[in-house]
């Protein structure tokens, strides 16, 4: 019987659904591939399709993306590259910005954010004592003098950065009007939970941070819903072997 879930698998579609499942239950591959008899390779191989899949879902629900009119689908590393060049950190996608809107956390890789910014980030916080960066030249104040950074006014919607090279959040002023508090705290908390399942796939390999964070996303914006049955919907209008990476 046709597998409907993708073309040309090896796996039958029921075998396939039910990797799709324990992936949904949050195991890992070693985890997936015990339970389900199927090798740890292919589980993987499995796993990145579903991935790519969700990424792709994420971006095209995320506003930032729908306001410049574009989808962001690219892959962490720069394949236009050829091989003997050397390929920047940030090709590894390793600095995310984090924001809230209509109750959703929606994540964007800073593809131009360089790490003496983020040091500088640190450096900023102490100074100010609030835990808080200025953006754009604006002055963030708590009872002391104020301070500015060289931060771009492209950043301006993000609440904080997280650097995955070293798992740190940096904490910036959040955009004006906003509750910035709880805003703060909600992204927190985003972010503990996701380092924290990031953490367990012990030597995570960062050419693939990107859909881990995506899918940390989706598990997120989407935890009190089915997500068996959103991702079946996904796949139903592409199915897996259409994913590009």
């Amino acid at each position: 019987m046709r597998n409907k879930l993708i073309k040309g698998a090896h796996l039958s579609e029921r075998k396939c659904r039910e990797i799709l499942q324990l992936f949904c239950e949050d195991l890992t591959a070693t985890q997936i591939a015990n339970i389900s008899g199927v090798s740890r390779v292919t589980v993987n191989n499995y796993l990145k399709l579903i991935r790519i899949h969700i990424a792709k879902f994420c971006e095209e629900h995320n506003p930032s993306n729908l306001e410049k009119g574009y989808f962001f689908y690219l892959p962490v590393m720069n394949k236009n590259k050829p091989a003997t060049e050397h390929v920047e950190p940030t090709d590894l996608r390793v600095y995310y910005g984090f924001y809230k809107m209509g109750g959703k956390i929606f994540v964007d890789w800073l593809e131009s954010l360089s790490k003496p910014v983020l040091q500088s980030f640190q450096k900023m916080r102490h100074a100010n004592g609030n835990g808080t960066v200025a953006i754009n030249g604006n002055a963030a104040v708590n009872g002391s003098a104020a301070i500015t950074t060289a931060i771009p006014s492209s950043l301006a919607r993000y609440y904080a950065i997280a650097d995955c090279s070293d798992w740190r959040l940096y904490r910036i002023e959040a955009p004006e009007g906003s509750s910035s508090r709880l805003q703060l705290d909600d992204i927190s908390g985003f972010w503990g939970h996701t380092k924290n399942r990031l953490l367990k796939f012990r030597g995570l390999n960062k050419n693939t941070i990107y859909l881990h964070i995506k899918e940390c996303e989706f598990r997120y914006n989407y935890r009190n819903e089915d997500i068996l049955s959103l991702i079946l919907g996904i796949i139903n209008k592409a199915p897996l072997h259409n994913a590009k990476w």
